[in-house]
């Protein structure tokens, strides 16, 4: 059984939070039938300002390179400090910019619980808010991160099995996984899958995935949903999704760089795996 609790933290947005409450009520009982992955026993949705969006990422960077910091040995250290600087010289700049354009984020929670933060204004921007078919298919897209965290217990099985898994191969399976389950929600809920890149941006958005000092970035934020999607489409069609699902318990099990680009390989490597 889970519990849903959607919270408007923003106190102007009740309108939003009773229609992810219903939303969610709808795509909950298919996340397990479609992933065979559990969810946890509560799943929390915040509705929060840009600032606090802001606040929140800059959170659990630091936590992250806090617990990286803690596993390296003395000689590795400044490497970790340098790529420490560098990525939070990125966000200063761009996270003012990005968090009006971004529909949703699922981020580590107390108690290996999850908790997915929503900006009205990101929803508003993107052209989520204004249909329920896209909005619908955001809240799903990130209730499978849940269930996501869940099985990996927040990625602690991956640093167990593997020093330091590549962060970008985490990306691609994560948010391939989770583009391809919405995918297969979507369906059940409206007969055809619905993809929120279609929804049509505001003048804003546009203007600011546009801008030179983001818009590296943003385009290589979209490279995890598409190729991470053909990735792990051809390993539910090769080996099906109990054999994919080993991978949340196995870091030695994440693609390759080569298995990006030929998901063949990789569904053939799952295959041949215990």
């Amino acid at each position: 059984m889970t519990d849903i609790e959607v919270l408007d933290e923003t106190g102007t947005n009740a309108t939003l939070q009773h229609r992810i409450d219903r939303i969610l009520t709808e795509v909950v009982p298919l996340v397990q039938p479609t992933t065979e992955l559990e969810l946890p026993h509560l799943v929390i949705y915040r509705i929060v300002s840009p600032q606090t969006w802001q606040s929140e990422h800059l959170s659990q960077m630091n936590q992250a390179f806090t617990t990286l910091r803690a596993r390296q040995p003395w000689w590795k250290m400044p490497a970790v400090v340098r790529r420490e600087a560098a990525a939070r010289s990125a966000f200063r700049r761009t996270a003012p910019l990005l968090r009006d354009l971004v529909m949703g984020a699922t981020l580590s929670g107390p108690d290996l619980l999850s908790e997915t933060i929503l900006t009205p204004e990101g929803l508003l921007h993107s052209g989520v808010s204004t249909d329920e078919t896209y909005l619908t298919q955001v809240v799903a897209h990130e209730l499978v991160h849940h269930a996501q965290n869940r099985a990996s217990k927040h990625g602690t099985r991956w640093a167990d099995s593997r020093s330091a898994p590549p962060r970008l191969a985490i990306s691609i399976v994560e948010e391939g996984h989770a583009r391809w389950a919405d995918r297969q929600m979507t369906r059940k809920l409206f007969g055809t899958p619905v993809d929120a890149d279609t929804a049509p941006r505001s003048d804003h958005y546009l203007r600011v995935a546009g801008d030179p000092r983001v818009a590296d970035m943003y385009a290589a934020r979209q490279i995890p949903y598409t190729v991470g999607c053909k990735l792990v489409e051809a390993a539910v069609q090769s080996v099906g999704i109990q054999r994919l699902n080993q991978v949340w318990r196995d870091g030695l099990l994440l693609p390759s760089q080569r298995e990006m680009s030929e998901p063949e390989l990789w569904a053939t490597r799952l295959k041949t795996m215990t």
